[in-house]
């Protein structure tokens, strides 16, 4: 895959080649074009990240340039609580990335319009080097002009850390402007135990479900009354044939949050695994009250089973 980038920039310059491009080797941007075949774009930066950017459904034909910005547009504290920091990269030196977005459409700064070049909703996909700790995972969006925006705006709606060293996180929005990568303080300092996830017993006929189980404890010890936790969300994620972390889609059984179950202790969270592809899959689960904690399961000939 690297050979195919290399050879697309000897070729292109910056421009991009089969919906991938990178800049050279002093670039700090490059640009993608999209049209109704091709609605997906790869902003390969290496040590500054990738980016993916898709969008569901495009009916014009626009490039859309994403430059690296190591300067941080300030953050609302409104949507963003006191101690939230940028996410340095491992990668880069140690600093903070900022993506922000130019093209050739009619809106600002170029990037497109929503029900003129494209519609439905834009999902974005950030995968970086990272060794510092990670608390509590932000996708900041910061509407508006480059210039002047502020990070109003948390898109995430998934998370993954595998591996940890290398996080990955999704988010979805109407429109595109700077985003940046953000870990949040947490408002305690519990300690998830027993993470598991198993099949559920379901009736011959119905179609098949995983749940997702854990224990909350205000102690390290994981003694004393389970606690609930009303803020923790989970994603599902696993690995393409190119080495990408993807986030399928998932057909929740229940309301896309977890429930409690007072008399175990536990939260729980039913999935349905219905249509996933055989392959390992990671289950990450974060919360303002934890640090992420992952586990993993695996299909195979569509039953489930426990990874080795």
């Amino acid at each position: 895959m690297l050979g195919l980038i290399a050879l697309a920039i000897s070729l292109f310059g910056t421009q991009c080649w089969a919906s991938t491009c990178s800049p050279g080797e002093e670039g700090v941007s490059c640009t993608n074009t999209f049209s109704p075949t091709d609605t997906t774009g790869t902003y390969e930066f290496f040590g500054d990240g990738r980016l993916v950017v898709r969008f569901d459904t495009v009916l014009t034909t626009f490039t859309l340039t994403v430059t690296v910005n190591h300067t941080i547009d300030p953050l609302d504290p409104n949507e963003f609580p006191a101690g939230t920091v940028c996410v340095a990269y491992s990668g880069n030196g140690g600093r903070c990335d900022q993506y922000d977005f130019t093209g050739s459409a009619g809106g600002p700064n170029g990037v497109p319009v929503k029900n003129t070049d494209y519609k439905g909703l834009i999902t974005l996909t950030l995968s970086y080097l990272n060794s510092q700790p990670i608390h509590n995972p932000a996708f900041g969006h910061a509407p508006g002009d480059n210039a002047t925006a502020v990070y109003s705006e948390d898109i995430l709606t998934s998370y993954s850390t595998e591996p940890s060293s290398d996080p990955t996180m999704g988010g979805t929005l109407p429109g595109l402007s700077s985003v940046a990568a953000f870990d949040e303080p947490l408002t305690e300092n519990d300690t998830v135990c027993s993470l598991t996830v198993s099949p559920t017993n379901v009736a011959s006929g119905q179609k098949p479900e995983a749940e997702i189980t854990f224990k909350l404890f205000n102690n390290s010890s994981c003694s004393g009354t389970a606690l609930r936790d009303k803020t923790a969300r989970l994603s599902v994620s696993t690995t393409d044939s190119g080495g990408n972390v993807t986030f399928p889609a998932l057909k929740n059984v229940e309301a896309n949050k977890f429930h409690w179950d007072s008399k175990n202790g536990l939260n729980e969270y039913d999935i349905s695994t219905e249509g996933l592809a055989d392959g390992r899959y990671t289950v990450t689960v974060f919360s303002s009250k934890f640090s992420p904690q992952s586990t993993h399961f695996c299909l195979v000939s569509g039953s489930f089973l426990s990874c080795p």
